[in-house]
């Protein structure tokens, strides 16, 4: 049985400030970070062989996508590490995958708050599919769905967990702390979130038979919300993407795999507008 682990940082027990998570800075708070990313990692590892995984792909998802240390991670584990990568958050997920598991993951922007919330890119406002909103954990899942994968376990804080559930139903989830605000966490230790990730991977896993991939209908229409007029612009020159707002637009079609493709390239086109000094 094949396992994909997409873990990110902004939801590891212990993490607040995005002084914790500035992978360029490579600071104390980002080392001290990392360790706590690879420890949950690991115990996300060790539940799903415990769980009957024959096979675990962990895929570094957060920034640059070069966090885990290497070679304190699990040896029976195969790492995903680089930035971009085709399938993002997801490269790993395969037709034979049995599982996804998110880790570490935070929520939505624009909707509920939570620890660090944003959507991909500090450029976006929002993204919606079929006029539902849509975090990382929900653009994911859909993916890992249209391939007819499940995702089994979600942890992160309360306010991810909750819009976890919200999509997925039934999904296990592993709260690791609480949001006070965007910024602050009231936080369990993290060994007691490692144990409740590891318990948490194994009994998501036995209970496999139970879940269902997450499914779109199609047409789906993904609608993109910039912080900048310009973000929009430029991305309206994209064949098929039509500006539907001042800083809104929209793309449709009735495959996910192709919205979820476009939405990284209007990611990067926006994200490329810079006002000039």
């Amino acid at each position: 049985m094949k396992v994909c682990i997409s873990i990110d940082l902004e939801g590891i027990a212990g993490i607040a400030e995005y002084i914790d998570t500035d992978v360029r800075s490579g600071g104390h708070h980002y080392e001290i970070a990392r360790q706590l990313m690879t420890e949950e990692c690991n115990a996300a590892i060790e539940g799903a062989f415990d769980g009957g995984a024959t096979e675990v792909v962990v895929n570094d998802s957060h920034s640059l996508m070069l966090n885990l240390l290497q070679r304190e991670l699990d040896p029976r584990a195969r790492v995903i590490r680089g930035y971009r990568k085709p399938l993002d958050m997801m490269q790993g997920i395969e037709s034979d995958t049995a599982a996804v598991m998110f880790i570490g993951y935070h929520a939505a922007a624009g909707h509920g708050g939570g620890v660090l919330n944003h959507t991909m890119e500090d450029a976006v406002r929002e993204v919606l599919l079929n006029d539902e909103p849509a975090g990382e954990a929900r653009l994911n899942a859909a993916l890992a769905g249209w391939m007819g994968v499940p995702v089994v376990l979600v942890s992160g804080d309360d306010v991810l967990c909750e819009e976890a559930r919200g999509f997925l139903g039934a999904v296990e989830t592993v709260e690791v702390k609480k949001a006070v605000d965007m910024y602050t966490a009231n936080s369990l230790h993290p060994a007691k979130a490692q144990e409740l990730i590891r318990e948490g991977a194994s009994r998501a896993l036995r209970r496999l038979t139970e879940f269902q991939p997450y499914k779109l209908e199609p047409p789906i229409t993904m609608r993109l919300g910039f912080v900048s007029t310009s973000m929009a612009a430029i991305c309206e020159a994209v064949p098929g993407v039509k500006r539907v707002g001042s800083r809104d637009v929209e793309y449709t079609s009735s495959d996910y795999l192709e919205v979820f493709g476009v939405l990284q390239v209007l990611l990067v086109l926006g994200d490329s507008v810079v006002r000039p000094n």
